[in-house]
């Protein structure tokens, strides 16, 4: 892990972004879920050109991403690409502390049809 994914405030600004994004995105399934006039207008899901895919699959793929990054932050794996193991950009991480993957990975995963 490379020093600027170490900065504690970063990894601070990190953890409370991925918190309230976490929130967000539950608020949204729990609305959807209820069969309340949830829109997925207000969020940015990754990945969002899956053919078929129901709002609830894309809600909670998102959520399970967002959990996943919760548990990385501040340990070795956070600020490394899942595909190839490259260091991502610390900047990267302020608009969408979720990514987990370099750009050339995750355009190589949507071309293959893999789900991330």
């Amino acid at each position: 892990m490379g020093a600027q994914h170490q900065d504690a405030a970063a990894v601070a600004r990190w953890r409370r972004a991925l918190a309230l994004k976490g929130m967000e995105v539950n608020g949204q399934l729990t609305r959807l879920l209820a069969a309340q006039n949830a829109t997925l207008a207000t969020i940015k899901l990754p990945n969002e050109d899956k053919g078929g895919e129901k709002p609830e699959e894309r809600l909670r793929r998102f959520l399970d991403q967002i959990i996943r990054a919760q548990r990385r932050v501040g340990t070795p794996a956070f600020g490394q690409c899942a595909g190839c193991g490259e260091e991502l950009p610390a900047a990267a991480f302020d608009d969408a502390p979720w990514i987990e993957l370099c750009a050339p990975c995750a355009a190589s995963e949507q071309q293959s049809g893999l789900p991330f």
